[in-house]
């Protein structure tokens, strides 16, 4: 296969891995409680859409029609492990914290996915030589990899509650970008001893 065709193949997954990813967020937005986690959904729908409008924008730049590809997010949503399975379940069998939790563990699966396919599609551009969309999907990436960390904070914080409340407290994501490793061992600690002070 030419360089170019590969190039737009992989343009094609990256637009279906979007388009999958805005309907899945969608559903899931519809069932999260209002507050901060519900608004870095709506935000985190609004940045892939606009990984969406981007891709197809290249796509018509290189003058490729739209394909059928189907994209690795959109089968794994099909495949019923996610947030859409969920969905499907009487309401009260699942408790919402449960249900925000499998949520963004699936964000999590889905993130992999589509990271994966930009990092294909860099190389394959950058070898093809189509700088363009070599540094468009370099520039996704990041961003996608940077809501991969905010999904995998939003998994520590519901995972526990008594974590939750010294991450709250302490929110080192906002002013710094990530929650390290060291920070949730110490919001442990000092999650345990406050539980055991309690008792």
């Amino acid at each position: 296969m030419a360089g170019d065709e590969r190039v737009i193949d992989y343009l094609r997954e990256a637009r279906a891995d979007e388009l999958a990813l805005a309907r899945t967020l969608k559903s899931h937005i519809a069932t999260a409680p209002r507050g901060d986690y519900r608004s870095g959904l709506q935000g985190y729908l609004r940045e892939t859409r606009g990984h969406a409008r981007r891709v197809h924008n290249r796509l018509d730049e290189l003058g490729a029609r739209e394909g059928s590809l189907r994209s690795g997010a959109r089968a794994l949503r099909e495949a019923g492990g996610g947030v859409l399975a969920l969905g499907r379940r009487p309401l009260k069998a699942v408790a919402t914290e449960r249900k925000l939790l499998r949520g963004a563990q699936f964000g999590c699966a889905t993130e992999g996915l589509v990271i994966a396919t930009y990092t294909a599609l860099e190389m394959v551009a950058g070898r093809s030589g189509d700088q363009a969309t070599a540094r468009l999907a370099a520039e996704i990436r990041a961003e996608e990899q940077r809501m991969l960390e905010w999904l995998r904070h939003e998994i520590v914080k519901l995972t526990d509650p008594f974590i939750r409340e010294e991450l709250d407290e302490q929110d080192r994501w906002a002013e710094h970008g990530e929650v390290s490793t060291d920070d949730v061992q110490r919001a442990l600690s000092r999650a345990k001893r406050d539980h055991a002070d309690r008792l």
